[in-house]
């Protein structure tokens, strides 16, 4: 399927499916979580990714490992590092449809990381569209009344998301994925060593069963996330990237029973149209672009 043949059903079934393995890696999580450190399961879970990873690119030889900025390597490592403990650590400790909310919050993030680091600027609809997310953000936060640590840890790695995106578009020039992919895990691996070993858990056949459904998951989600935009078009498909927010939802409720408080609901609504109508205004802008 060529770019100028999109087929939006097929995006639309791959965003949907994506949506679906998201909420499982979230219930996994969430599962495996209330007997098991972050730290731990992290690192059981990347060091199955890095064994894949030397696998599927044995053929590579040396070349995986060379990096002509280390540096950045390193600072991209440890932003990843951020996102995935912070993510683990908010899935467990917070209801399922409010971190969903929060990850939601990372286009917000990217506008204004574009503002100061990339002199963007931004008009007068994109920054309101901006304003107003973060109003949602604050309807669910309630600054001063029930904020906690474990809210304050799912905004860091919304925003280590926008971050990382950012460098993670830089690289791509003179760095393949696998090598970002490989370094990114064993710096996390590596991280969680000492806090792995002062907690250690020997996890049951049936944890590491969870641990290795989580990884599958995850990469699945990962993949149909790629594949959906790959095939549908960027408006048509977003939009429906928000109903993992109903998935998730219902998954909480017949599982954990969860009820999301109003001011979460309140708060997510604002902050998925938000960011919807910022990802629609971006897609819209790039196809004036391609025509000009």
């Amino acid at each position: 399927m060529t770019e100028n043949q999109p087929n939006n059903l097929l995006g639309i079934g791959f965003i949907l499916l994506a949506g679906v393995t998201i909420t499982i890696s979230a219930l996994l999580i969430r599962i495996i979580g209330k007997d098991l450190s972050s730290f731990q399961v992290v690192l059981i879970r990347c060091s199955f990714s890095l064994f894949y990873i030397l696998l599927l690119n044995a053929r590579h030889g040396p070349a995986l490992f060379k990096s002509p900025r280390p540096g950045w390597l390193v600072m991209r490592s440890l932003i990843l590092s951020i996102i995935v403990l912070g993510n683990f650590y908010a899935i467990v400790h917070l209801p399922l449809v409010q971190v969903t909310a929060l990850q939601f919050t990372k286009p917000l993030f990217l506008v204004l990381l574009a503002a100061l680091f990339l002199s963007e600027k931004i008009h007068l609809p994109r920054t309101l569209a901006t304003l107003c997310g973060f109003i949602g953000i604050l309807i669910i936060l309630q600054p001063g009344i029930d904020t906690n640590a474990a809210q304050l840890i799912a905004i860091t790695a919304a925003l280590s998301m926008a971050v990382i995106a950012v460098i993670t578009k830089k690289m791509t020039k003179d760095h393949s994925t696998s090598t970002m992919v490989f370094y990114g895990n064993l710096f996390i691996v590596l991280l969680c060593i000492g806090p792995t070993i002062a907690y250690w858990q020997t996890p049951t056949l049936y944890q590491l069963a969870i641990i290795a459904a989580l990884g599958l998951s995850a990469y699945i989600g990962q993949v149909c996330m790629v594949q959906a935009y790959r095939y549908g078009e960027t408006t048509i498909v977003t939009p429906f990237e928000y109903v993992r927010l109903i998935f998730i939802a219902i998954a909480g409720f017949l599982i954990f029973a969860e009820i999301p408080d109003q001011w979460t609901v309140i708060g997510g609504i604002i902050i998925s149209g938000s960011t919807l109508y910022i990802a629609l205004r971006e897609a819209k802008k790039k196809r004036r672009q391609q025509k000009i």
